[in-house]
């Protein structure tokens, strides 16, 4: 019986194990799309793209990442440039009730 309870809780650890290894590839893999996305977005606008453009470089970026892009914003202020990408991962198995994506937000450009 004992066996049979040691066995149950080790496959329950690696079950637990497994799910915090699925959420921290995800963390990163949206932190590096959304770090991507933002420089190409805030590169294209800063070389004079329009604004739709720019974001539709970085959704393609995005897409080559495994990530959703779910906001662009460009932000002008004289000849500066900054843009802010919001990127999402999902993950490949899910427990109810705990969150099925991660979501990662980054910045780019030359505004304080």
């Amino acid at each position: 019986m004992s066996l049979l309870v040691g066995g149950f809780a080790l496959v329950i650890g690696m079950l637990i194990a497994s799910l915090v290894v699925s959420y921290v590839m995800a963390f990163h893999q949206a932190r590096e799309a959304a770090d991507l996305a933002a420089v190409t977005a805030a590169g294209q606008a800063a070389q004079s793209a329009t604004d739709g453009r720019a974001c539709a470089m970085a959704a393609s970026i995005s897409r080559d990442n495994r990530a959703e892009m779910t906001s662009c914003e460009i932000v002008r202020v004289g000849s500066d440039v900054a843009a802010e990408v919001e990127v999402t991962v999902g993950l490949h198995w899910t427990v109810p009730g705990l969150p099925g994506a991660v979501t990662s937000v980054s910045y780019a450009g030359n505004l304080q």
